[in-house]
This record gives structure tokens, C-alpha cells and sequence, in this order.
């Protein structure tokens, strides 16, 4: 199934749910609402804002479809932003800073308001000739009457200049687009005119011109992007302009616009999210079942896998039975949660902005059991001794380890789209995940945790290699031997001199991964006049046991080291350093001897 059928599908499940708005109509922000009586007079404006946290926000409403727009001048049917629908604007100066007054921004108009004015009046007049109803009729008379000075001699709120308004009739509870004779008017707009053949829906209808924008995509325009567009020569063939190069009808292209963005707009936290940011890609999803009380539990589901809450409300008894149903998923076994199945549909999309369109970065269709079941096997990729996490990351969280100053900017492109592909699809991980990690601790000097678990998951995965899960004293590997012996270095170098506010892991870290041939001979000199003062003070028995461990690890290596390692065998040197650092083992005897020393 393609995308965009897929999505048109979804929408038909949205719509008979209440989730979509109606044909012919998109939901936007909606500031405020202009009341006028049947003669035409304006009655009131009343904003339409409620308190969100220390700012005001508009209403979310279903209007009339929203036109697209660049730069030139173009106005919706029945609702607009206040420069549109009433000619006025906040006034400002030649900076652009809106003017004030007593706080209050002042009602004024721009070079072009007058004209944007002119073409709403016009627009409405037009759409709405001939319609026999009363708040249409009453409407066109509002507009005949007003005037953008009455906005200041009427004391209308200033807290709505620059808002989406729509408009409603004296003594009607419904929004003027929403009584009857306008909607019939909304929904026979196509009409039944036949037309080419739609390639979502495979049936003869009016192909859509300019396909829908989409808003929300991290990146992209605010004003929106368009998934599917044809605006210059070199993209047309055969003499066929814009749509009909792909033929969509105008009632696909609206089903599956409108789905996306209401996808888009349910980000954040908590139960309902479908969109979360991964890299550069901004990611939606969602479930295909008999219901959309069932749709809502599996994307549930997905949403906790993709993007996992770390708080306490799941643990104890509700994390246990979460697993089980997971591990029963990922078996391809019915759970007992009758609302999932492993069979239920599953379509994961990412998106990222490129101009004024937007690039498809993956899209992959497949099962809940099979999205179950690699994530997991991705989790267990990343299991690591001692744990990095007590819960682990998200993976969108987990790719700050590879960008300067933790700054998702910096993730470098592409990687967000490439790893969603492998870990969903159970693919090998990209290359560029273990080069982009290995060079941020070669940068930065920081062997942590969830870095070191990035490495052992790539090897894991990539070279189908056992790495081990904590430390393993009989791995014979030399990059492994390398990093641990490196780590017992750093610990002896601790301890002879403490309080030390750089060590060697900050100086040698890069070359003794990468040129240990040319490091470890200085390295392992130094460690020994270490030792050597470490035995002439209260430390022997610390002595001792670094003696014991470098032992242990050079009886596994060549005398002759290796003169360089590849990408894969910084890696495992990664892995061993974090292994031999931080197993329990090491921290106790360190510690212990550490408190021996008098004060």
C-alpha cells in the first residue's frame, strides 16, 4: 500500500471517528469570532483564546479548507486572519515592532491590507451570490458596511489583530460556515463531474491542482510544505501541467492532507502522541484495525516503544504485565490484552523538510508483532553491564551521543532516517552511527555509558560477533584487551596522583584507540613509575591488584601491537575500556583500597 493511500484510508477511519474534520474543510487556529445582526451591524468580536501555561493560544476549529499561499494575495472562504477578513493589522513601525499604546497594540493598516481586504469581500461575494440563506445574506451585508476604522471607533480587543477570525450570526449558536446552506455549498463544491483516473482511489474524479500543504514537520515552512508538487518545467512531462502530472482527486488529496496533519498535530507527551522527532526526520505513525478504539491501543503501544516514558507509574505489577504482552507480540502469540494483535497493520512514516516540500526519508509498512519484535531485539542490542540506563532511551535521545554539545542540529543528516529503517526493519545498523560515535569521544574524551552501548549494539548487530554484555577477562580480541588495559592505565594514574583534573583517557584516549602501537609503550612506562610510588606508600595492596590485572590482560596480547585499528576494533576497545572502568568489581576494590589511606 502506498503512502498516500494508506493515508486517505486512514482518513475515511478519522472522519467516521470525529478525529478529521469534514470534506472541504481543515482545522486552523482560530483567535476570534465576529458576531453581526441580521442587518448587517457588527454586534461584537469576542476573542477566542485560552490560557496555555503564561501565553494565550487560539482555538483549534474546522473551517473552510485553508487556500495555499506564497506571496501573492490570496483569501479563504468564510474565515481569515484580520488583515484579511475585517482590513486591519497591528500597526508598526520602521522596524517592524508592533506599535503600542497604554500595552495595547493599535489598529492600523499596511501597504497591502487594503487589497487583501478587497479580495476577501470579493471572494465571499462571489462564492456566495444567488445562496438563499439568511446568515449569508446578513454576512455580505457585514461586509458592505464595514469599514477597518470602525475596528478603533467600536473598541474591538486588540488582543486579536493578527488572528484567524471567523464569523457567526446574532442569536445563532453555530458558526456561519456551519449552518446548512453553507455546508452543502462546502461539500458540493467537486460536484460529480468525472475526470482522469485517481491513482489513490482508481476511480474517475476531478484531479486536484495543487495538492494540500502540510504543517508540522520540524524544519519545514510554518506555513506549510507540499508532499507532492510539480512547480517548474523540469518536474512536468508530456506538456501536463502542476497535478495532473500525478493524477490525485481533489477528495484524495484532502483525505490524505488532512489525516497528516492530524498526525502532525499530535505530538508531545502522554497518551494520543503520533508524531515524534528523530534526527532531522520528523515521524509519524499509526495502526490500521476494525476500530479506532483498537488503532488507539496499538498506536499506544508504539508510541511507549518508540518514544519510552521514564517515570514511575509503570513500574512494579503495570511494567510486568506490559513485557509480557510485549514478548508475547514479539512471538507472534495472541497477548491477553485482547486489544492488540500481532497481525494489526502498522505504518511508520518520516519526513523531513527540503524547501518548500518535504522528502520522505522511510516508510515502512509492517506488523505490530514485527515492530515488536526488532525493537526489542534493538533494546537487547544495547544491553550493557553496568547498565547505562535504568530504563532505556528513547532512540531520538540515544543519537545525542553522536552530536557536539548534545545539540540535535548537530546530529549529523540522515543518520535519524537510516537508523529508524534499521531498528523497525531489523536491518544492520549504518556505519555512520559507530564513525559519528567514535569520533565524539575522540573529540570529547567521554566514554559513557550509552556511547559504549552503541558501539557493542553496531558490533552485535553488523559483524554478528557475540560481544559481551559486561567484562569478559577471557575475550581474546586485542582491540577488547587494548581498552581494558587502557582503563586499569587511568585507574593507577588515579590513584597515584588524586584530585587530578585531567587524565590519560583526555590526552592519549584517540591515539591509544586508533595507534596503540605508537601509545601504549609511553603509557604503560609511566604507569609504572606509578605503581612503583604507589608500593613505597599505604597503597600496596592497590599496587598489587593492578599488577595482577595488567598481567591478566597482556598474557592475551602479542608483543607486538597492533600498529592501527580499524573503526569496528575502536569499537570493541570502547567496549573493553567501559567494561574493565566501571564493573562492579573494579569500583569495589578501588574504593575499598582507596579508604585505606589515611586522611
Amino acid at each position: 500500500m502506498t503512502i498516500l493511500t494508506a493515508l486517505a484510508s486512514l482518513y475515511d477511519r478519522m472522519a467516521d471517528n470525529g478525529e478529521a474534520p469534514r470534506r472541504g474543510y481543515s482545522t486552523e487556529k482560530i483567535g476570534a469570532e465576529v458576531v453581526f445582526d441580521r442587518d448587517g451591524a457588527l454586534v461584537a468580536i469576542r476573542p477566542r483564546l485560552k490560557v496555555d501555561g503564561k501565553k494565550l493560544v487560539p482555538d483549534q476549529i474546522a473551517v473552510p479548507a485553508a487556500v495555499k499561499r506564497s506571496s501573492g494575495i490570496a483569501p479563504n472562504f468564510l474565515w481569515d486572519k484580520t488583515s484579511y477578513a475585517l482590513g486591519v493589522t497591528a500597526a508598526k513601525d520602521d522596524k517592524g515592532k508592533p506599535l503600542l499604546e497604554e500595552g495595547r497594540q493599535i489598529p492600523g493598516q499596511e501597504g497591502r491590507t487594503a487589497r487583501e481586504h478587497a479580495a476577501f469581500v470579493e471572494l465571499q461575494a462571489e462564492r456566495l451570490a444567488g445562496l438563499e440563506d439568511e446568515g449569508a445574506e446578513a454576512f455580505l451585508r457585514f461586509l458592505n458596511r464595514w469599514s477597518w476604522e470602525d475596528f478603533a471607533a467600536q473598541a474591538c480587543p486588540a488582543e486579536v489583530l493578527d488572528q484567524n477570525v471567523v464569523f457567526r450570526l446574532e442569536g445563532d449558536a453555530r458558526l456561519l460556515h456551519d449552518r446548512p446552506a453553507l455546508t452543502a455549498l462546502l461539500s458540493g463544491a467537486d460536484g460529480a463531474e468525472a475526470g482522469p483516473l485517481c491513482l489513490i482511489t482508481g476511480a474517475h474524479a476531478p484531479v486536484a491542482r495543487l495538492h494540500p500543504s502540510i504543517k508540522g514537520v520540524m524544519g519545514a515552512q510554518s506555513s506549510g510544505a507540499s508532499l507532492v508538487s510539480f512547480n517548474d518545467t523540469a518536474f512536468e512531462s508530456f506538456g501536463k501541467k502542476q497535478g495532473e502530472n500525478a493524477p490525485v482527486s481533489e477528495a484524495a488529496a484532502f483525505a490524505y492532507g488532512t489525516a497528516l496533519n492530524a498526525l502532525l498535530a499530535r505530538s508531545g507527551k502522554g497518551p494520543g502522541r503520533r508524531a515524534l522527532r528523530i534526527g532531522d526526520a520528523t515521524v509519524v505513525f499509526w495502526a490500521e484495525t476494525p476500530d479506532r478504539d483498537g488503532d488507539s491501543a496499538a498506536e499506544d503501544l508504539l508510541a511507549g516503544l518508540l518514544d519510552p516514558v521514564d517515570d514511575t507509574e509503570t513500574e512494579g505489577e503495570a511494567a510486568q504485565k506490559l513485557q509480557v504482552t510485549l514478548e508475547a507480540l514479539a512471538k507472534g502469540q495472541q497477548p491477553d490484552d485482547p486489544r492488540f494483535h500481532p497481525d494489526t497493520r502498522v505504518y511508520v512514516l518520516g519526513l523531513s523538510p527540503n524547501a518548500a516540500r518535504l522528502s520522505v526519508r522511510f516508510w515502512l509498512p509492517g506488523t505490530l508483532g514485527g515492530f515488536t519484535r526488532n525493537l526489542m531485539r534493538f533494546q537487547d542490542d544495547l544491553r550493557l553491564e553496568p547498565a547505562a540506563w535504568r530504563r532505556t532511551p528513547a532512540l531520538w535521545a540515544l543519537l545525542y551521543e553522536t552530536a557536539l554539545q548534545h545539540k540535535a542540529e548537530n546530529i549529523p543528516p540522515l543518520l535519524g532516517g537510516e537508523m529508524m529503517r534499521a531498528v523497525l526493519g531489523g536491518l544492520p545498523y549504518p556505519r555512520l552511527l559507530l564513525a559519528a560515535v567514535i569520533g565524539r569521544i575522540r573529540a570529547d574524551g567521554i566514554v559513557n555509558g550509552p556511547r559504549a552501548a552503541i558501539c557493542k549494539a553496531y558490533l552485535t548487530r553488523n559483524l554478528t560477533e557475540e560481544m559481551p554484555v559486561s567484562l569478559d577477562p577471557d575475550n581474546p580480541d586485542p582491540a577488547y584487551r587494548l581498552g581494558r588495559l587502557f582503563a586499569v592505565l587511568e585507574q593507577i594514574q588515579l590513584a597515584a596522583l588524586p584530585g587530578l583534573n585531567a587524565t590519560i583517557r583526555d590526552r592519549y584516549f584517540a591515539a591509544a584507540s586508533a595507534t596503540p602501537a605508537r601509545v601504549f609503550p609511553l603509557l604503560v612506562k609511566t604507569a609504572t613509575h606509578h605503581l612503583a610510588n604507589l608500593r613505597k606508600g599505604d597503597k600496596g595492596g592497590l599496587a598489587h591488584w593492578f599488577d595482577d590485572q595488567m598481567g591478566q590482560i597482556w598474557a592475551g596480547l602479542s608483543p607486538d601491537l597492533p600498529g592501527s585499528l580499524t573503526l569496528e576494533a575502536q569499537g570493541r576497545f570502547v567496549a573493553g575500556y567501559y567494561h574493565q572502568k566501571f564493573t562492579k568489581k573494579t569500583t569495589e576494590v578501588v574504593e575499598e583500597q582507596s579508604d585505606e589511606t589515611p586522611a
